[in-house]
């Protein structure tokens, strides 16, 4: 997954966020079934905050594109992942 920020007056950065994984997942370069990196991971690979990219997330999860999926990590912690739907 390639996500390239632009100028923030071409919009707030979770509707870029948002509309780059819609458009990849559209174009089949983010297959389906793919697990998406968490949102964390991916704030910090673009330097922004994660609440950016947790809207992101869920606007696309209440649209459809993707779902989340909520299992237990290492000794029990609970461990949530997203993947294309």
């Amino acid at each position: 997954m390639n996500i390239e920020l632009r100028e923030l007056s071409e919009g707030p950065v979770y509707l870029q966020v948002r509309e780059q994984i819609q458009n990849q997942i559209s174009n089949k370069t983010i297959a389906s079934g793919e697990t998406l990196p968490s949102p964390a991971a991916l704030a910090q690979k673009l330097s922004v905050d994660k609440g950016e990219i947790q809207r992101a997330y869920f606007e696309l999860e209440q649209s459809g594109v993707i779902k989340r999926e909520t299992g237990k990590d290492f000794l029990g912690h609970p461990k949530t992942t997203y993947r294309v739907a």
